[in-house]
C-alpha cells in the first residue's frame, strides 16, 4: 500500500476504523463545515480538548482521538510525521501553516488545525469531519453541484502552486454529502523550492485577487510561529510564478 493509501486510510470512512455507515451526517444540507465563522471557539477547543481514548497505540504516528463528550468537537485527527519520510522532508506544522494560511485566504477548505501535545509528543490536530466522504476520480456531483464543485477544483490548484504542495492526490482530498471539498494532509508543503507544482488553465478571479493582496506582514503575523524565513519568501516567489501564468491565460 503506497503511503498516500495509507494517509487515505486513516483520514478517510474506513467502516473498521471509523464506525460510518451509509451517508453522512450533512445530508442534513448543513454540510460538514461547522467551524466556519467559529474559528477561535474551534482552535481554543482542540488545544485544550482531552483525548479519551486513542485509535492505536503509538502517538508518534497519525491517529485518531475520541474527546471529551459535550463539547463543539467529537474526535480529532493527529498527525506527528517524522522529519523525513522516504527522503521527503515532512512537518506537522506545515499542517497548521495550511489552515492558517486558509484561512487569509478565506478559503475554509482546510478543516481547523492547531499544536497539541499528545503522550508529550507534539503534533497537529486536525477537527475530524464527521461522515466525510473519499473524493474518487471518476465521480461527479449532479448539475446543481458541478460548477461550485469545479470551481473548488480550481482554488485547490492555485492553493497547492501558492504552498508548493507536489503531493495533492484523490487520497488527501474528502468531500460532503453538499460537495463541499476539504483538503488534508499538508505534511510535504511549504518547501523553500519556488517551481509550481501544476500549470493552471483557468483561475478563480476573486480567489486570485486575495492571493494577490497578500503581504508579507501578514504571511508573518499569521505563518512565522510555523514556517521560517525561506519559507515564506517561497510563497511570495511562487506568487510571482502563478502571475506570471494568469497573465498568460486567455482572457
Amino acid at each position: 500500500m503506497t503511503r498516500q493509501r495509507r494517509v487515505a486510510a486513516l483520514l478517510i470512512c474506513l467502516p473498521t476504523f471509523l464506525g460510518c455507515q451509509g451517508e453522512p451526517a450533512s445530508t442534513q444540507g448543513l454540510g460538514a463545515k461547522i467551524w466556519v465563522g467559529r474559528y477561535q471557539e474551534f482552535e481554543e477547543y482542540l488545544r485544550t480538548a482531552e483525548c479519551v481514548s486513542m485509535y492505536g497505540s503509538d502517538p508518534r504516528k497519525a491517529t485518531r482521538c475520541t474527546l471529551r463528550p459535550g463539547g463543539p468537537i467529537a474526535r480529532m485527527a493527529w498527525r506527528s510525521p517524522p522529519d523525513v519520510y522516504r527522503g521527503f522532508r515532512e512537518s506537522y506544522k506545515t499542517e497548521i501553516a495550511a489552515y492558517e494560511l486558509d484561512k487569509l485566504l478565506k478559503m475554509d477548505m482546510v478543516p481547523p488545525t492547531v499544536e497539541y501535545q499528545l503522550q508529550g509528543i507534539k503534533g497537529a490536530a486536525q477537527l475530524w469531519l464527521e461522515g466525510a466522504l473519499g473524493v474518487k476520480a471518476d465521480e461527479s456531483p449532479d448539475e446543481s453541484h458541478r460548477t461550485a464543485w469545479e470551481d473548488q477544483l480550481v482554488r485547490t490548484r492555485m492553493f497547492d502552486n501558492l504552498i508548493g504542495n507536489r503531493d495533492r492526490n484523490w487520497g488527501n482530498m474528502l468531500r460532503d454529502a453538499t460537495w463541499n471539498l476539504f483538503l488534508v494532509d499538508h505534511s510535504r508543503a511549504f518547501g523553500a523550492g519556488t517551481e509550481l507544482p501544476s500549470k493552471m488553465t483557468r483561475i478563480d478571479d476573486a480567489y486570485w485577487a486575495r492571493i494577490e493582496g497578500l503581504t508579507r506582514d501578514e504571511l508573518d503575523r499569521a505563518l512565522r510561529p510555523w514556517l521560517d524565513e525561506n519559507q515564506i519568501k517561497a510563497i511570495l516567489d511562487r506568487r510571482e510564478k502563478m502571475r506570471a501564468e494568469v497573465k498568460s491565460l486567455p482572457r
